[in-house]
């Protein structure tokens, strides 16, 4: 939100008027919901908390008039994809793509809305609910933020193709609702989907066997 404030006052303050300089304000601030998808998420203290480090660079000409602007984004917290505490989530992109698309969509990425699928719930195994609204209109926010940035709809749908086959691949593993939770280094075989591993080797462009 700083961020955002900060940007405007600079445009107005370089006395950018032309379109150029409203065009690239426009880019920049429309960054703001597509970093928020995809590198925030809810946490015990915080429902929007950012898991990245981002660093604004705008540049002026010699007039003082905005003529460029640049985000750089690091540290993001990629561990949290997999794996996040009880009470939490992972990134927002994952429950705003379930909560937007519609059905037919959906389907067509091997998805349902009310499933509970394994790399969404948190560590005790439980969806954390009361977000589903924020998610349905965060959705409606980001598509808007991709075509503001000049991405074409295949573009966009591929986006989206990618983040369903790693929903998928978090489904990889069967297990029963009754048995304990596996630790990753106990030896003992486990049994897979075969399904979750069809529909991510298809999203994801691999071949079923190999993956």
């Amino acid at each position: 939100e700083t961020a955002k404030i900060v940007m405007q006052f600079l445009a107005y303050a370089s006395g950018a008027a032309s379109s150029h300089a409203d065009s690239i304000q426009a880019r920049i601030l429309r960054t703001q919901p597509i970093l928020e998808s995809f590198g925030n998420a809810v946490t015990m203290r915080n429902s929007n908390s950012s898991r990245f480090g981002k660093y604004n660079r705008v540049f002026f000409e010699s007039s003082g008039a905005l003529v460029d602007a640049g985000i750089t984004t690091y540290l993001l917290e990629s561990s949290r994809v997999v794996v996040h505490g009880d009470k939490e989530r992972t990134y927002h992109c994952f429950y705003e793509m379930l909560r937007g698309l519609d059905e037919e969509r959906l389907a067509a990425l091997g998805l349902e809305r009310s499933k509970r699928y394994r790399l969404l719930t948190s560590a005790g195994g439980t969806p954390l609910e009361g977000f589903e609204e924020r998610d349905a209109a965060n959705f409606g926010r980001l598509c808007d933020s991709f075509r503001t940035m000049g991405m074409d709809e295949p573009s966009i749908q591929n986006m989206f193709q990618v983040l369903a086959g790693l929903i998928h691949l978090g489904d990889l593993e069967q297990q029963d609702d009754e048995e304990p939770e596996r630790s990753e280094d106990d030896g003992e075989p486990v049994q897979v989907s075969d399904t979750a591993i069809d529909w991510a080797a298809k999203l994801l462009g691999m071949d079923a066997d190999e993956l």
